[in-house]
């Protein structure tokens, strides 16, 4: 039987170039649970997951095919839709925009596809709270934004992805969205500063 790979191309705040795969659920999210997450009680993804009935199933099935398929299974099937799409080819690949690992295991199948991907000319990029996990697979071929100062990763290579209240002048600004900039996936060891929405 074929498994089915979902993914999105691009949202509100993504182009359609940029391919998406969540490995989880932000309502079941690892990290909120280990107390990793900064934004818990304003997570933009829980609130998706609340507001439009239909997000949350499509996330629970992109988990349950992450734990099925391997890590060149779901990079090749990233890889063929993007070889088949007529427009909105693959130019970048997202990762985690909902949920987060779950273990050193995903870090390392995650880590694969990246690695696949990147060998295809495709950029990779994404966001995770697990900083208490082995990240330095993953920043070999990918830019890696972390949400807190834990265990070092920026100095690693990481981006510290910080929610703000406010700007300051100290940092890199996160646009708020992704068609109208690309520093998350461009720069390596900064600090990029988010507005709290």
């Amino acid at each position: 039987m074929k498994i089915k790979i979902e993914f999105t191309k691009g949202n509100k705040k993504l182009p359609k170039t940029t391919y998406i795969l969540n490995v989880g659920t932000a309502h079941n999210c690892p990290s909120d649970k280990l107390g990793l997450c900064e934004v818990s009680d304003k997570c933009y993804a829980k609130k998706a997951e609340i507001q439009y009935p239909d997000v949350l199933p499509f996330r629970k099935r992109q988990r349950n095919v992450f734990n099925r398929c391997n890590a060149e299974t779901i990079a090749s099937a990233l890889l063929e839709s993007s070889k088949k799409a007529r427009l909105n080819k693959m130019i970048f690949f997202r990762f985690s925009e909902a949920g987060d690992f779950k273990n050193q295991k995903d870090v390392d199948k995650m880590s694969e596809i990246c690695k696949i991907l990147t060998s295809n000319g495709v950029k990779c990029y994404g966001y995770t709270a697990r900083t208490d996990l082995d990240l330095t697979g993953l920043l070999l071929f990918s830019s890696v934004n972390v949400s807190n100062d834990l265990n070092g990763w920026k100095e690693k290579g990481a981006n510290r992805f910080k929610a703000v209240p406010e700007y300051t002048k100290k940092n890199l600004r996160c646009a708020g969205s992704c068609k109208a900039c690309d520093i998350c996936s461009r720069f390596k060891g900064k600090t990029i500063e988010v507005e709290i929405h």
